[in-house]
């Protein structure tokens, strides 16, 4: 499978998961960046809806939805984050949620 175009995942973005247009660029740029091992598991979320089964740093997909209360998107990324930058990634998971305000609302 390939991997979406950035302006599907934008537009994705918007209609499923009400983000507004400009956090939708910023996420998507980001997704297009994931690390080798989470770009595919991405690719089979995306198209398919197939939830990953992959651990990292003894974080899942599923404990970052259910436990954590994170969207798909953000788990994706912080599954990413914590491919990228373990050490930073836990010790910010383990003080609580980041939150980025805009002046169009808050994305999680």
């Amino acid at each position: 499978m390939k991997y979406p175009l950035k302006k599907d995942i934008i537009n994705r973005l918007i209609a499923e998961f009400d983000y507004p247009e400009y956090g939708a660029a910023l996420v998507a740029k980001k997704l297009l960046h994931l690390q080798g091992s989470i770009k595919p598991l991405f690719t089979d979320w995306w198209y398919i809806g197939k939830k990953p089964l992959v651990d990292v740093e003894e974080y899942t997909f599923e404990s970052l939805t259910e436990s954590y209360k994170m969207n798909p998107i953000a788990a994706f990324l912080t599954l990413d984050w914590l491919v990228r930058e373990p050490k930073r990634a836990k010790e910010s998971l383990k003080h609580g949620h980041d939150y980025i305000m805009t002046d169009l609302s808050v994305i999680k």
